[in-house]
């Protein structure tokens, strides 16, 4: 009889502590002792949410410190030769064809109108023929006084035309004043750090980018 008391109280306690144990499991599990887990140990789970983090896609300091070496100018009449009722007869064009460093050409087209009315227009008709506007903004001079405005867009690729202007490319345009000028590469990237340099030494340095 006292053989089977001990036994019976031997196994009441054994229920005891695997149900406590279980419970234990369980609190453990939820979702309030995950959440103090994470005040208990920080800086592992800092350092995970480090590793699965995206990737930044901004541009690298690679494509900031692209250089470009002029390599022709040419220029003429903004209108066909055979074409004798061109109202832009009187407008001359000039074309800087430069050489990123990556191995990509550009091109930087001034037309200096004779008027502030041409240059708008002009603007307008390349707002037109954009096959989509990325960017658009006013234009100020260092004193913050508007003096025109600039647009970035994308342009579908131009029948019988040499790269840039003959496969899918990007053009920046603007005006300033009476000037009309025109910024077209093929790469984005690129158009965007010719922008950059020529805000920092200004349009008339590609004369030297020898």
């Amino acid at each position: 009889m006292r053989i089977t008391n001990k036994t019976s109280r031997r196994i009441r306690k054994t229920v005891r502590s695997c149900l406590f144990l279980c419970l234990s499991i369980l609190e453990i599990s939820s979702p309030a002792a995950m959440a103090n887990q994470s005040i208990l140990f920080p800086a592992r789970f800092e350092l995970q949410s480090k590793q699965d983090a995206p990737i930044s896609l901004q541009p690298t300091d690679s494509k900031e410190k692209v250089t470009f070496q002029l390599r022709r100018i040419s220029d003429g009449i903004l209108c066909p030769i055979d074409d004798r009722n061109c109202p832009n007869r009187d407008a001359w064009w000039k074309d800087f064809e430069l050489l990123a460093s990556d191995g990509h050409t550009l091109h930087l087209t001034s037309i200096p109108f004779p008027n502030v009315k041409r240059s708008k227009n002009h603007f307008r008709t390349s707002i037109k023929g954009a096959e989509k506007i990325l960017r658009r903004d006013p234009e100020s001079d260092s004193k913050g006084e508007l003096v025109g405005e600039r647009a970035l867009g994308s342009f579908s690729a131009i029948k019988d035309m040499e790269p840039p202007s003959g496969v899918a490319h990007y053009r920046l345009f603007w005006t300033w004043g009476k000037n009309y000028l025109d910024l077209e590469g093929e790469h984005l990237e690129d158009v965007l750090a010719l922008e950059n340099r020529l805000k920092e030494e200004g349009i008339n340095a590609v004369w030297t980018w020898h």
